[in-house]
């Protein structure tokens, strides 16, 4: 993961996933393209992504927990932190993909 310093910001869980999942998507797509075309550069795009999910894991982490405010809000929220964290398995995954070409 990067190195630096995730501050928090109030952002909208809901647009936090959004960007999520177009990130995983363009991952996904970006580390197969890599491997195909055996493409350094676009592994190294790949590997610049997956530390921008990173990131995005972290602020909708604590988007979450500040959202949260009594048990039954913690219940709701529960699942979403699941959400997040195969994202971020995902992005991780791509990841992988890419280091083969480097």
């Amino acid at each position: 993961m990067d190195e630096a310093r995730v501050e928090y910001e109030p952002r909208s869980v809901k647009d936090l996933l959004g960007e999520m999942k177009d990130t995983a998507e363009l991952l996904i797509d970006l580390s197969y393209s890599s491997v195909l075309f055996e493409d350094a550069d676009l592994a190294a795009e790949v590997l610049e992504l997956e530390a921008r999910m990173d990131r995005l894991q972290l602020q909708a982490w604590m988007s979450l927990v500040m959202a949260g405010r009594s048990p039954s809000d913690a219940e709701s929220l529960a699942p979403v932190f699941g959400i997040v964290g195969a994202a971020e398995k995902i992005s991780d995954a791509a990841g992988d993909v890419a280091k083969v070409v480097r």
